[in-house]
């Protein structure tokens, strides 16, 4: 993906065009179809998503917890701290959404640890 259009997603959009330009080759853009399950509760944390278009909701235990849009993040967190999945996330609509696959936050860690460490404190912030 290309760093300019990192700066769409809100996660991204303090992030300086030089660390940009760094996690770009690590992102990439997928497609749901509505209906499909996304992330499952209790799975295993594999990949973090920025939703560029679409729309989904949470679900723990069944129960929907929240609603998910444009510019939302989810599975941040299980990524970012070594969870199991705490909630399931499945698409109300046709979704597309920026992808860090689970193995590339290491190499991000190693090659960039500041940008990982801004990342993970901008998840902070967005989840207070």
């Amino acid at each position: 993906m290309d760093a300019s259009n990192l700066k769409r997603f809100a996660l991204f959009k303090d992030v300086e065009e030089s660390a940009l330009n760094k996690i770009a080759p690590y992102t990439m853009l997928v497609e749901f179809p509505e209906g499909k399950t996304i992330i499952q509760e209790g799975g295993f944390s594999n990949d973090f998503y920025a939703i560029d278009e679409g729309t989904a909701r949470v679900e723990r235990s069944g129960e929907e917890i929240a609603t998910l849009g444009p510019g939302d993040v989810f599975g941040e967190q299980g990524l970012l701290e070594k969870q199991e999945r705490s909630a399931s996330v499945v698409a109300t609509s046709t979704l597309r959404a920026l992808k860090i696959e689970h193995w590339e936050i290491p190499r991000m860690r190693r090659a960039m640890p500041e940008v990982v460490e801004q990342l993970q404190r901008t998840v902070e912030e967005r989840s207070s």
